[in-house]
């Protein structure tokens, strides 16, 4: 995996702790996003019982902070399908290479950095969007070649689908509040966590194959 560059810490922390490993996680995340779907679809106003507010976890409703897993992307039910189908690819994908501990606390420090989030500047989180793209660059860092038919048509490497989420990252960063900064630096650096290592790796080896490009054209 990713040439051996796994953080010591996390081969640590599951060899203590094996039993956080949720084998098929993939299913719990699609499941409830469907549960999320159906009530949203069944009653509009019951999404705001989906949102993680912290205001009213303080006050008992204490199932926010699970419940915002399932709040749906879209309330289209042929884009859903294409975005849960996509989730649940990526995340099995991402639990075959990684194993089933790794990637339950992956998603676990997305979702406690959300939290924390919201906690500490007591605001509601809304939409899961920027939690579901850390999955997916996750998974184009593991397997960056693998190629996907987009929207069952087009074929395309993961690589270059997570260059664009990048982009468009970078861009709501540029162009948003400072709130929405610290939450995509917060939220984002769960995957720096993770990946930094290997892409520092990545950037050393570059720079060398361009020095060792300057010296042989001398």
């Amino acid at each position: 995996m990713l040439y051996g560059f796994v953080p010591k810490w996390l081969e640590k922390l599951e060899r203590r702790m094996p039993w956080l490993g949720i084998p098929n996680i993939a299913l719990y995340l699609v499941g409830l996003q469907v549960l999320g779907l159906l009530l949203v679809l069944s009653d509009p106003q019951a999404r705001e019982v989906l949102v993680l507010d912290p205001h009213l976890v303080v006050k008992g409703e204490v199932w926010r902070l699970g419940s915002f897993l399932a709040l749906p992307l879209s309330t289209s039910l042929l884009w859903t399908a294409f975005v849960l189908y996509f989730l649940y690819f990526i995340v099995t994908g991402i639990e075959s290479e990684w194993g089933a501990f790794k990637t339950t606390f992956y998603i676990l420090t997305s979702a406690l950095l959300t939290i924390a989030f919201a906690f500490a500047f007591q605001v509601p989180i809304t939409s899961v969007q920027h939690l579901e793209l850390t999955l997916f660059l996750a998974a184009a860092a593991i397997a960056p070649d693998y190629e996907i038919l987009l929207f069952f048509i087009l074929p395309v490497k993961l690589k270059w689908l997570a260059w664009l989420t990048v982009a468009f990252i970078v861009w709501q960063f540029c162009l948003g509040s400072w709130l929405t900064k610290i939450y995509l630096l917060a939220l984002y650096a769960n995957y720096l966590l993770f990946f930094g290592p290997y892409h520092w790796w990545q950037l050393n080896q570059w720079i060398r194959r361009r020095k060792m490009r300057g010296q042989f054209r001398r």
